[in-house]
Formats: structure tokens, C-alpha cells, sequence
């Protein structure tokens, strides 16, 4: 009855198979050949009337399969209790046969085939992040070029299609016997193979050429169909073109693996082309040695120079971090004052204005907007790398929460006369044990979402009240709204969802706004739906 069931249904363009199996022990048998199969109908009395139970073990324990869907069928839930079997054995879902209709078989189906969907992809971005790590660590210990782009080649696959057979190939400039350069295969696998040392005009199509070409002339990868097209850069060595085919077009999650391995990669990549340099400097100075010693001097100066290149190279990359940090604190004590002074040129032009030139005051409030949002830039950054450091200490003080959330907020009214903003304060404490810097950040970065998400003419609301012993502010617009498959990975560092696209941002407010609200021992949670706007409530004790 359920292969009849599910014979109309399909999901994802795909239509259902149903494996039978009419015993716990048929069914051991064929999962051990079929560890793919995403979701298990299983009946809980088949043979004995534990057997069901006992299959349930011997697929989590035994066979180690955690990512298959089980789902509890049963026609007698007196002999296997639900919320029993629901606690005791490692089950998705519990469905009485009475009660599964067929619109409700294909919901649960769905349900989990989608659960199912999301482990896989998680399990191999977890793969593919360890095959970048174990990919990257032999190229690091080549010293030939030729070498390390048909290894370069070859691991690629490994990341992207373990086990397939996938068409790779790569392609620089190299010079003719004229002289002039031209874009050639230099490496490749698969049916690539046959076409090393060609140029691209003669081994591709006209398509795939004029990809090539597009690539090295602009440094942006391209995504199409069943290929893909990356440009790998190094600093000083120019670029190198790769061309990925398959069967399956590559998914979002393996262009982020193929561009996370290409960054990873490319100091691998510098090494040896300067490793090359020397090893042809030492042979041209074995070469003339015999015939010109007088110019030894200088082929050792430049062969000193060579070495001084290759150490700076090092050491900039040893240095990439504490520049950074040395950056971060320059940005915010060089920028800040003359931001300040911007913003209170911008105010007091606001205030002439008002009588003299209206007309003036969007433009001024859009200074002052800006002026905010680059503040805010800087300290996000400042606050996120001190939180990354673990060197952010708390400085708590006294604070009346009400006045701190309207300083923060009044830049904004002046800013964005366009957005109505509502208070209602009141029901806060007066006064609260917290760091009153770091609570501003978590303000700016709130109300910035709020403003940057939300449309001219929408509301936008502060609130404010005591639950106990804890403070509760709430941030709410009327905008865009969030995905909830994607609120989970909402406060995670650099993510932007499907909502950001088209606005400017780094992905790191929000993680920033979560680290400081732990650290005063509170907690932050969101509630929003697509298309009517999203609101956020920080907790925060009133005293340690």
C-alpha cells in the first residue's frame, strides 16, 4: 500500500523507491548493501515484537549510520509507547498507521528527506574541508612547477568528486617560440589529458575558450552548468586558469570548497615558483662560472637578492596578522576624531539649514549617515578582533539602560528622517551592572540591521521591559525578514543569508552583537518571517 501511495507522488523532480523488506534480518541485509538510503519506514513487531527496536540498534550502533531518517510505523502503539521509544532509541519520528493518510505519508516523507538532505550536505562540507587539509599540506611539499600544477589537478578532483571521474584541466600563459604569449593547457586529467601543451583556442570549444579568456581578463571565477572556471591568483606570479567538469553541476557549497582551496593553496603556489627562480639562477651561474668568473660578484648579489625576496615573502605572511591588529587600532584612533569632526560640521550645517536652506538637510543627514555606519564599521572590526583575541574585558558600571538605548538611537532618528521609529522604554530598570561601550555596539549594530533591512515609510521599534532579573530590549523592523533555514546560522561569524544581497555589510554584527551579550551572561534570540520583518531580544542581567 505505501508503494501505491507514493507511486504519484515525487519530490524534488525525483519520484520515490520503495525497498521492501519483511523482517528485521532481511532488513539487516539489505542495508548493509544499501548504507545510501535516506529514510526507513520500520515497523516495530515483525518476527518478535521487540525486532523493530532491536533494528533500530543495530543501525545507529552497529552499521554507525546516523544520518538515515527512522521513522516509527506501527499498528499498535500500546506495544511500543511513543514518548518510550521516542526517548530510548535514536528515532526521528513516530506515526501511528491509522493515521497516516496519503498527504500525510508524503508530508512526513518530505520532512525527512529534507533532514536527511541537510546532514549529507554537512558531512560533505566536513570532507571536503579535511581533503582541503590533507590536499594542501603534500603541495606544500613540491618544488617542481610542473609538478605541483598536475598535483594542484589531481587534488582538485579529490576535493570536489572523490571517487568520480571528473575533467580537470589548467591553463596559464606561456610564451611561443616568437616570443608572445599565449593561454595554453598546462596540466590536466581525465580526457584533458591528451591535450597538455596546446593552446586553448585549439583544445576547447569556442565556449569554453572565450570562459578562458573572460577568466584571466577579469580575476572572477564563473559558474556554469556542469563546469566551472576558477582563476587562481598569487601575488607576484601571475594567474593560473582552471577548468572543472562534470556530470552534476557543482553546488554552492563546492564553489566556497574550490575557492577555499585555491586561497589556501596559493602561497604553496609562490613558494615554488620562487623556489624555480632559484634553482634556474643556480644553473645559470653554473653555466657561466666557466667562461665569465668576472661576473660571479653579481650573480651572487642577485642570487642574495632572490633569498631576501623569498624571506620577505615569509615574513609578510607571518605579519598578515598583527598588521592587521596594528591597522584595526590605527583605523580607530586616526579616523575617529575627524569623523567626529565631520559629524559635528554635518550638525551644525543641519541646524543653519533648517532656516536658510532646507533643501540642504537630506544631504546632510546622509553625511551623517554615513559617518555613522563607518563609526560603526570601525568599532565592529575593533570589538571583533578583541573578542577573537580573547582580550575583551567587561567594564561594568551603573548604566539606565533607557538613556543609553536613546543616545544610540537619536544619530539614527536625525540620519533617517524617513523611518518612523517607536519607543517605549518604560519598563525598564534604572539601572543595570553592564559595559555600556560594548552594550552601545550591540545597539549600533541592531538598529543598523533594522535601518539597512527595512524600506522608507516603515516603523521601527525600541522596547523595552524587566522579566525578573533580567532586562529585555527589543529591536524590530518591518523589512525583508529572515529564512528560517537560515536563522541558525545567524550569528555565526562572516555569514550573510539570501536577504543581504545587494546591501553592504561584512557578516560579522551579528556574531559581534552574540559574543558581547555572552560575555555580560545573557543571551540574544530572533523572531522573523519573510516579507513582514524580524525582531531581536537581548537578555541581559540587571546585576552580577
Amino acid at each position: 500500500m505505501t508503494s501505491v501511495l507514493l507511486r504519484d507522488f515525487d519530490y524534488d523532480g525525483r519520484p520515490f523507491e520503495v525497498v521492501g523488506a519483511l523482517s528485521a534480518a532481511e532488513a539487516r541485509t539489505i542495508l548493509a548493501e544499501r548504507p545510501d538510503l535516506p529514510v526507513a519506514l520500520l515497523d516495530v513487531v515483525m518476527e518478535t515484537e521487540d525486532a523493530g527496536l532491536r533494528l533500530v540498534r543495530h543501525i545507529r550502533d552497529d552499521l554507525g549510520n546516523r544520518r538515515m531518517r527512522i521513522i516509527l510505523r506501527t499498528g499498535q502503539p500500546g506495544q511500543a509507547p511513543e514518548r518510550d521509544v521516542i526517548v530510548d532509541y535514536d528515532i526521528n519520528d513516530y506515526k501511528a498507521k491509522s493515521e497516516l493518510t496519503a498527504q500525510r505519508l508524503f508530508t512526513t516523507l518530505v520532512s525527512a528527506l529534507r533532514a536527511w538532505r541537510d546532514i549529507v550536505t554537512i558531512e560533505r562540507n566536513r570532507l571536503g574541508l579535511e581533503r582541503i587539509l590533507s590536499a594542501s599540506a603534500s603541495l606544500f611539499e613540491l618544488r617542481s612547477m610542473r609538478a605541483f600544477v598536475e598535483t594542484l589537478v589531481d587534488q582538485l578532483s579529490r576535493v570536489v568528486d572523490p571517487g568520480g571521474d571528473p575533467a580537470i584541466l589548467a591553463c596559464r600563459r606561456v610564451e611561443r617560440g616568437d616570443g608572445v604569449p599565449h593561454m595554453a593547457v598546462v596540466a590536466g586529467i581525465g580526457r584533458h589529458s591528451r591535450i597538455v601543451g596546446l593552446p586553448i583556442a585549439d583544445a576547447l570549444s569556442s565556449v569554453l575558450s572565450s570562459e578562458v579568456e573572460e577568466a584571466q581578463q577579469t580575476n572572477h571565477n564563473l559558474y556554469s552548468g556542469g563546469h566551472c572556471v576558477l582563476v587562481f591568483r598569487t601575488r607576484e606570479h601571475g594567474k593560473t586558469i582552471l577548468v572543472l567538469e562534470r556530470e552534476e553541476p557543482y553546488t554552492a557549497d563546492e564553489h566556497r570548497l574550490l575557492e577555499l582551496f585555491c586561497n589556501r593553496v596559493a602561497i604553496g603556489f609562490d613558494n615554488v615558483c620562487l623556489y624555480e627562480e632559484l634553482i634556474a639562477l643556480n644553473r645559470s651561474l653554473e653555466q657561466r662560472v666557466e667562461t665569465r668568473t668576472a661576473e660571479l660578484a653579481a650573480n651572487q648579489r642577485a642570487l642574495i637578492q632572490a633569498k631576501e625576496r623569498v624571506e620577505r615573502a615569509l615574513e609578510r605572511e607571518l605579519s598578515a596578522k598583527e598588521n592587521q591588529s596594528q591597522f584595526l587600532s590605527m583605523v580607530s584612533h586616526e579616523f575617529r576624531t575627524p569623523l567626529a569632526i565631520i559629524d559635528s560640521a554635518a550638525q551644525l550645517l543641519a541646524l543653519r539649514a533648517e532656516q536658510s536652506g532646507p533643501d540642504m538637510l537630506e544631504r546632510l543627514s546622509v553625511i551623517r549617515g554615513s559617518v555613522q555606519r563607518l563609526t560603526g564599521l570601525i568599532d565592529a572590526h575593533l570589538t571583533d578582533e578583541r573578542l577573537q583575541s580573547n582580550a575583551m574585558i567587561l567594564e561594568r558600571s551603573p548604566t539606565d539602560l533607557a538613556i543609553l538605548i536613546l543616545t544610540v538611537a537619536n544619530p539614527f532618528q536625525v540620519a533617517y528622517p524617513d523611518r518612523m521609529f517607536r519607543v517605549d522604554l518604560g519598563g525598564l530598570p534604572r539601572q543595570a551592572e553592564v559595559d555600556s561601550h560594548l552594550i552601545s555596539v550591540v545597539l549600533t549594530n541592531l538598529i543598523t540591521n533594522a535601518v539597512k533591512y527595512s524600506g522608507a515609510g516603515t516603523a521601527i521599534t525600541l522596547c523595552g521591559h524587566t522579566d525578573g532579573g533580567m532586562a529585555v530590549i527589543e529591536v524590530a523592523d518591518q523589512g525583508r525578514g529572515i529564512p528560517d533555514v537560515e536563522i541558525p546560522r545567524l550569528f555565526d561569524r562572516f555569514f550573510r543569508g539570501s536577504c543581504a544581497v545587494g546591501v553592504p555589510g561584512t557578516g560579522i554584527g551579528l556574531h559581534t552583537v552574540q559574543q558581547i551579550v555572552h560575555l555580560h551572561g545573557g543571551a540574544v534570540t530572533v523572531d522573523s518571517r519573510v516579507g513582514e520583518g524580524t525582531r531581536f531580544r537581548v537578555i541581559l542581567p540587571v546585576s552580577v
